[in-house]
């Protein structure tokens, strides 16, 4: 089956390294070799510069890096502290200098990265603002509202990505994760993406809002690439633990003047990550879980048949003018001119021959009236407070392995369930009655990239 599925270009998500090497008189140095080593996994990459003295390293993943440049009868150029972006793509031109290869000149402290081949406009939020940063429901999306010009809303649901780019509409947005497009339309026309990175396994993610290149030719508004980041040669592990509680809540002012009580509300999330090396230099792995149970208080009135009402005896059903709602036996309808008449029930109450059996069977389902209600109409005679519940469960596992300088491999699959139970106010015997609509949410987001 493989064999038989065409390789897919997925869109950039990696960053590139490109410029020229000349000598003190700005003459091109051809055969130069340039090599780049990602710090943390000893990823090498190597390039050789043409006869113009250019030279280009693509496909380097997010991260932190040193650039060398060798060249017979010229000192050794080593520059450090190079931290890549997703999506970013750096010039970097280098002077050599006359000397022995053994001898060395190492640069720090030089301006920052400037990206002068395209014309793309973007904002990367790293990995550290990620983790930093207050996050309501330590949703990572919520942080695209640093980028300036995005307005809207985010959740954690999956179809409730409602944000937009530079005043384009919500639904031409594009989400990428690893490379490959998380987007996807939902029942209801909207726009749904199915995987949501936990706060610590995400790398860094940037925000295209104008300009885009020509290979995320999905979107007709902004670009969201999304960066997992992999394990390193260190071993690292972390747990978490996030608690609100009502409890340690204030009072709203007004409520606290008009005497109502701080509602319930319990939220906790909780969950873990670990990395690090299968094999040195080689094989690394991540793998995290984070979870979220929530309960939030809810109330509702209603109206339910009264105790009397339920016998068929009407006498004490009144409008709200005051008077009696009158009780017409169907079976008596007769014509009456140009119209039809009935006659009411005596005293407005139906025997209990005349109740219907499947009437009677559908009552029992109503919940008893529980307060008085309206004095006139008892209606709003049923009052109940209740709990509604969302639990939220979600792991990523990933693993990278380096072949080769020339050669790198990456697997990622991540599954999220979410399930969302509306409070149930009816008793547990009649809950099949009341109506609640539980949504459970399945999903998977799987990637392979070979490089």
């Amino acid at each position: 089956m493989a064999l038989l599925v065409p390789p897919l270009l997925s869109q950039t998500y990696t960053a590139s390294i490109r410029g020229v090497v000349t000598d003190a008189t700005q003459a091109s140095i051809v055969g130069a070799e340039v090599v780049a080593v990602e710090t943390e996994r000893n990823i090498r990459q190597l390039a050789t510069t043409d006869d113009a003295g250019r030279y280009v390293l693509t496909n380097l993943p997010p991260g932190k890096y040193t650039l060398t440049v060798e060249a017979r009868g010229f000192r050794k150029y080593a520059r450090g502290a190079l931290e890549l972006q997703v999506n970013q793509d750096v010039s970097i031109d280098v002077g050599l200098q006359v000397g022995e290869l053994a001898d060395s000149v190492t640069v720090t402290g030089e301006a920052p990265l400037l990206e002068s081949t395209t014309s793309s406009i973007g904002k990367v939020v790293e990995n550290r603002e990620i983790v930093n940063l207050p996050l309501n429901t330590r949703n990572p999306y919520a942080l695209v509202f640093l980028t300036p010009g995005v307005s809207g809303s985010v959740s954690i649901n999956y179809d409730d990505m409602r944000y937009s780019v530079n005043g384009a509409r919500v639904r031409m947005l594009d989400t990428m994760v690893d490379g490959v497009a998380a987007s996807h339309p939902t029942v209801n026309g909207a726009g749904g993406v199915s995987v949501f990175p936990s706060v610590e396994s995400i790398a860094e993610f940037k925000v295209m809002g104008a300009n885009p290149p020509a290979e995320f030719g999905r979107s007709q508004g902004s670009i969201l690439n999304v960066v997992y980041r992999s394990g390193a040669n260190g071993l690292h592990f972390s747990a978490i633990e996030f608690l609100r509680n009502s409890e340690l809540d204030a009072n709203n002012f007004f409520s606290n003047r008009n005497k109502v009580p701080l509602t319930s509300f319990k939220r906790n999330q909780f969950g873990g990550d670990i990395s690090g090396p299968i094999r040195k230099d080689k094989t690394f792995f991540l793998f995290d879980y984070a979870g979220l149970r929530e309960r939030s208080a809810s109330t509702t009135t209603s109206t339910v048949p009264t105790a009397l009402e339920r016998a068929g005896d009407f006498t004490k059903t009144f409008a709200a003018n005051g008077q009696q709602i009158t009780m017409f036996n169907p079976f008596t309808t007769r014509q009456s001119g140009s119209g039809y008449v009935r006659d009411p029930f005596p005293g407005n109450v139906i025997h209990a021959q005349m109740l219907d059996p499947v009437a009677v069977n559908a009552m029992k389902y109503f919940p008893a009236a529980n307060t008085t209600g309206n004095p006139v109409t008892n209606q709003s005679n049923f009052y109940k407070a209740g709990a509604a519940a969302l639990n939220v469960d979600q792991f990523d596992a990933r693993v990278d392995h380096n072949f080769n300088a020339n050669r790198r491999m990456f697997g990622r699959y991540s599954r999220r369930t979410n399930k969302n139970a509306p409070a149930q106010f009816f008793p547990g015997d009649l809950a099949i009655a009341e109506g609640r609509v539980i949504t459970e949410n399945h999903m998977h987001n799987a990637v392979i990239d070979y490089s």
